[in-house]
């Protein structure tokens, strides 16, 4: 009994941390200049969903001059654009407006 609630509890963390606060993946290819696939799925977004694009832009900050260097992250939002259409329940395809710099790995989040 007691291992049934203890696999009952960790079910449960489990679960909860699978539905985060904002739907999130990254731009695995470019398509062109303006469209990108992403790993967001089909049970994430719908077409004509704002995303919103990010940089992650870190810089090493040492410690008295001494070997260890403790890297400072920023998450920088570069960009904006919509959902054109799902292609399965991992990836769907984004477009953003010109001059917005599109990479393999940059953060995409559901608006």
């Amino acid at each position: 009994m007691k291992n049934l609630i203890v696999w009952g509890f960790t079910a449960l963390v489990a679960l909860g941390c699978a539905h985060g606060v904002h739907t999130r993946g990254s731009i695995v290819t470019k398509s062109g200049d303006k469209e990108a696939q992403v790993c967001i799925g089909s049970e994430e977004v719908k077409p004509g969903d704002k995303v919103a694009l990010f940089d992650n832009r870190c810089k090493d900050v040492s410690h008295n001059k001494a070997e260890f260097s403790d890297p400072h992250c920023e998450k920088v939002k570069i960009g904006e654009g919509e959902v054109v259409r799902t292609l399965n329940e991992h990836y769907s395809v984004i477009k953003v407006a010109s001059g917005t710099p599109l990479k393999v790995g940059t953060v995409v989040e559901k608006k």
